[in-house]
């Protein structure tokens, strides 16, 4: 018969032994590197820092699905457009009616690094669905921008150059009038490694294509040379009835980049990013993408 001490004993023994295994399991998974936190095989931490870059109104993170980075202005007030928005989310997106996905997938030219996305609110007369009612949200995500050797130190330096044909949309609004749709260049952005700064130019036109002619011209953004992030305020100008309208805001985007890129070993890297701004006037979004300058 057992006493009622012995009782006690045998499962506090019990779980001393599952404490002990589990203990061992535990101390060699650290020891194959499956506990982190110097195991070996993860990605080493840079040991130099990156600007941080301010934008107000402009979502960032880094996605679930693919690991990019996002960047995201969401306008939608109304219950309606966000239920609108969430059909273009599912796994099997759809167009509801009223509503329309602005960018083609044959408007952008890099789509293993970069996905945009401009989702609005229609009229839903004429062609195409009619003319913008209001630009629910604009998305632009990069891929991956790696700029940390095994040692920890940084791949890139000096300067980078982008540019976009046909890939910068304007979408603004003056004197509270209806939506006016730009569509022209990302002319040039230079990202400055060794100072931590990007400077970009980018500009639309009027033309069969293009209702309003605009401008941001900025060259002192932060660039965070280890997210790949910049960004920062800007000032947009609008040409519109021989007056020159001003808007203030803030863009942000990114670079993707990996070690060859940044060794200069080839030119694949890519960019892509939104802004903002309001005036007294003048109020608009826009979204931007393009590539290195040789890009093949």
């Amino acid at each position: 018969m057992i006493s009622a001490r012995m009782a006690d004993e045998r499962p506090a023994a019990r779980r001393g032994v599952r404490a002990a295994l589990w203990a061992a399991v535990c101390c060699s998974l650290a020891a194959c590197g499956g506990g982190g936190g110097g195991g070996g095989g993860g990605q080493p931490e840079p040991n130099f820092p990156g600007r941080e870059v301010v934008t107000e109104g402009i979502e960032n993170y880094v996605t679930d699905h693919n690991g990019y980075s996002r960047v995201r202005i969401d306008n939608a007030t109304r219950q309606a457009d966000r239920d609108a928005l969430g059909q273009f989310d599912d796994a099997d997106p759809a167009s509801p009616a009223g509503y329309r996905s602005l960018i083609e997938e044959a408007e952008n030219g890099f789509p293993d690094s970069v996905f945009v996305e401009v989702i609005a609110r229609m009229d839903g007369s004429g062609k195409d669905g009619g003319k913008v009612v209001k630009v629910l949200r604009l998305t632009a995500d990069q891929a991956p921008f790696d700029n940390v050797d095994k040692a920890g130190n940084p791949v890139g330096s000096g300067k980078y150059y982008f540019r976009g044909t046909g890939s910068f949309r304007v979408y603004a609004s003056v004197d509270g009038g209806g939506v006016l749709t730009g569509k022209g260049d990302l002319e040039n952005l230079t990202i400055d490694f060794d100072k931590g700064t990007a400077a970009i130019n980018l500009r639309t036109g009027v033309n069969d294509t293009s209702q309003i002619e605009t401008q941001i011209l900025a060259d002192d953004l932060a660039f965070n040379v280890v997210t790949g992030t910049f960004g920062g305020a800007i000032t947009q100008t609008a040409r519109v009835g021989g007056e020159t309208l001003t808007a203030r805001g803030h863009l942000r985007g990114s670079i993707s980049g990996t070690e060859d890129s940044l060794k200069r070993l080839n030119e694949r890297m890519t960019t892509s990013g939104v802004f903002s701004a309001d005036g007294e006037r003048l109020k608009s979004d826009g979204i931007f993408w393009g590539s290195q300058l040789n890009y093949r």
